[in-house]
């Protein structure tokens, strides 16, 4: 009897298939068969068969009942078969397929058939988090990362035989270009590409398209608004493996910031090595498969000067802040109508119609519900302030929540028209303040004044978010040690390899473990169910030597790259085992904020406590906790670091 074979044809594709040579051999039994008779074979007159396509799931299912003695005969794109009454086939990728049906009997498959086309209307690859990650920004190329361009053999990350140093290509006209993209299908959009101030593009010796030169130039192409989509292409490594991969394409003829060659003006097309909200690595492959070249871009903007502490910082207690408005206008000191308030994001803009002229008689304030602060840490507090009128003496207060006199600072300022102010403070010492709020006052104001206030932070002082302050040399900074230096001391975290879990449902309800795989360093987890709250998608690393001393001070880092945002999570490293519910502890904090793509998480100058009492210990245990995720994030961790903290 015949069997059904489940087998794949292509990459998304799937396909119930018989080799055709296994067609003749159909019998039931060899004592039944006479021999075949070249007249009885059967033709497909009056023959048809149903043909269904679902466009959600881009699969096809053809049907025919067979007439007694007889089968069919399925040919899927002039090169598949099968011999059963049903035939289905899917394919991730849009576009157009032929299903053929012939008939057979004992004597043989009909002369011709009957052919069919049916379309599949749209790919169903999901570049919905990649499209986030690339669209609606600027890349230019991170000219401070070693290798930022770079070559090497085809089929390599492209490093292998040169790679430029930080700021080294700064006088080519390559460090202002820029390029950026829009989704407008479901596959890519428009792209754009701007050749900066100085209008030129950095071209490779032996490029001829705007003439030609012995050594690297500058060519005077201009802008250039093109095509681009996502693509599944082949990719062959230098050891012969190939590998679906991910790539952006370009349209035929289009600028990018470094041409290497014709080649590549021609056919641009780029395999993406990292793609996340800040970092872009794509590697182009010479089609005659000589050379890589490699380029690392960033979203980022460039360095302007100090603008305070980095408000897009997980360390930013304001960045996830709940608060109410609390407004006493009150020009002459008769309270009149509270002025027109808007806020986007971390962009406050309030507007002030009447004339004031003295302190007090124009506030407003955040009253949060959810920023406390300690008397155990030090803080760091800025803004930016912009009025489009002076205001002179303008407060700005950080106080405690019913009590005017317990406050950070209340300073006064002067505001010039159109001028950003740089409001900061740094090491403030800590106060127990249940909820925070921030006031702000621009009694002696002109009538018909704008206010911005903008990039607010509160942090603790002791988590570094990048931030250089202006006028403090003698600062100390930290220099992570290489991963797997010896004087890691946490370099057992990256390579024990397994983590314990505890995960519950909204009911706090213990549920299946999440999907768990780690290579290569890299831990990775995804979630097969959502969670709801903090605790409730607890992952930890247990049993890694880890000499902790007391009264030592260390730094303590690790990488997580997510699919997705997360709103809170936690990282915590702790005596193991602990048996007194965790205050053994050496670093802890569970408000991170995780961007989509990668999170550098850093603990500066930490010391072990056990309820405020200094205390060593000989093995540690690593805790990250996802509660309150959705079904399908995913988090990978690596690169975890422990080191001594120097203090200059």
């Amino acid at each position: 009897m015949i069997t059904k074979i489940f087998n794949k044809v292509k990459a998304g594709a799937f396909l119930m298939l018989l080799p055709l040579t296994a067609v003749l051999f159909t019998a039931c039994s060899p004592e039944d068969f006479e021999g075949a008779d070249i007249n009885g074979i059967p033709t497909v007159s009056g023959v048809d068969f149903q043909i269904s396509v679902d466009q959600e799931t881009n699969q096809m299912i053809a049907s025919y009942t067979p007439q007694p003695g007889t089968y069919p005969v399925w040919i899927l794109d002039g090169t598949s078969y099968s011999t059963l009454p049903e035939v289905g086939y899917k394919n991730a990728e849009a576009g157009t397929h032929t299903i053929e049906l012939r008939i057979g009997n004992r004597n043989g498959i009909s002369q011709t058939g009957i052919k069919k086309e049916y379309t599949f209307n749209e790919s169903k690859i999901d570049y919905s988090n990649d499209f986030r990650r690339i669209c609606e920004k600027e890349w230019r190329f991170d000219h401070k990362e070693p290798a930022h361009l770079a070559c090497g053999p085809a089929g390599t990350a492209g490093t292998g035989w040169w790679s430029a140093q930080p700021d080294e290509k700064k006088d080519f006209g390559m460090y202002d270009d820029r390029i950026s993209f829009t989704a407008e299908n479901r596959k890519g959009g428009t792209y754009s590409y701007s050749a900066g101030e100085d209008g030129l593009t950095y071209v490779n010796a032996g490029t001829t398209k705007w003439g030609h030169q012995d050594a690297d130039w500058d060519a005077t192409i201009g802008d250039q608004t093109s095509s681009w989509s996502f693509e599944e292409y082949d990719w062959k490594d230098a050891d012969g493996n190939v590998s679906k991969q991910t790539y952006i394409q370009l349209a035929p003829n289009t600028v990018f910031p470094y041409i290497s060659s014709d080649a590549q003006y021609e056919n641009p097309k780029f395999r993406i090595e990292t793609l996340t909200a800040k970092k872009m690595v794509l590697v182009y492959d010479a089609p005659d498969g000589g050379i890589a070249w490699r380029f690392i871009f960033t979203s980022e903007e460039e360095e302007k000067g100090f603008t305070g502490f980095d408000p897009n910082s997980d360390f930013n207690l304001w960045k996830n802040v709940d608060y109410s408005m609390f407004f006493w206008y009150a020009p002459g000191w008769n309270q009149i109508a509270d002025p027109d308030f808007e806020a986007n994001g971390n962009d406050y803009t309030v507007f002030l119609p009447e004339a004031t002229t003295d302190q007090w008689q124009a506030q407003m304030a955040f009253k949060t519900t959810n920023i406390s602060t300690t008397s155990s840490k030090n803080y760091d507090f800025s803004c930016i302030l912009n009025s489009d009128k002076d205001i002179n003496g303008v407060t700005v207060k950080l106080v405690m929540d019913g009590d005017d006199n317990v406050f950070y600072f209340a300073d006064r300022v002067d505001l010039k028209a159109g001028q950003d102010y740089i409001f900061w403070k740094s090491d403030m010492p800590g106060i127990d303040m249940e909820r925070v709020n921030l006031f702000f006052d621009f009694g002696g104001c002109q009538a018909g004044t704008t206010v911005n206030i903008s990039n607010i932070v509160l942090k603790d002082h002791a988590n570094d978010d990048g931030t250089v302050l202006p006028v403090t040399p003698d600062e100390p900074t930290v220099e992570w040690v290489d991963v797997n230096s010896p004087e890691n001391l946490g370099a057992a975290f990256n390579t024990i390899g397994a983590m314990s879990f505890w995960w519950a449902d909204a009911g706090w309800a213990q549920i299946a473990d999440p999907s768990f795989s780690f290579a290569d360093g890299v831990y990775t987890i995804h979630a097969d169910n959502a969670t709801v709250s903090e605790w409730q998608a607890q992952c930890s690393i247990n049993g890694a030597p880890l000499k902790i001393e007391k009264g030592q001070a260390y730094d303590v880092r690790v990488t997580i790259n997510t699919n997705m945002e997360l709103g809170r999570a936690t990282v915590k490293v702790n005596k193991d085992p602990d048996i007194t519910n965790d205050p053994n502890t050496l670093c802890y904090r569970g408000d991170f904020v995780l961007e989509d793509g990668e999170n550098i998480i850093q603990f500066i100058g930490v010391v072990a406590k056990n309820n405020g009492e200094e205390i060593e210990f000989d093995q540690g245990k690593m805790i990250f906790d996802f509660g309150g995720c959705p079904a399908g994030f995913e988090a990978k961790i690596s690169n975890i670091i422990i080191q001594k903290h120097k203090a200059e």
